[in-house]
């Protein structure tokens, strides 16, 4: 039996401005959301202090992560 052992990536928004955000919501159910329409299983949490920065807990690869948030139009700083 083979066990994959979750990952914490950290990613941060390039422009948080193109979401419609206010002062109490997060980015963190939008990126939720583009994952799993990508297919990929993840947990979503986002960085107290900075609106922009989240982590995602997931088995899947940074680049796989990044490509599916990529193709869901979601600008990634680098």
């Amino acid at each position: 039996m083979t066990y994959i052992e979750n990952r914490k990536h950290t990613f941060a928004i390039a422009d948080l401005g193109q979401f419609d955000l206010d002062e109490d919501r997060s980015i963190t159910p939008s990126i939720k959301t583009a994952l799993k329409v990508a297919g990929i299983e993840a947990d979503v949490d986002g960085e107290e202090h900075n609106g922009s920065i989240f982590y995602v807990y997931t088995r899947s690869p940074r680049d796989v992560v990044r490509q599916a948030l990529e193709n869901q139009d979601i600008p990634l700083d680098e």
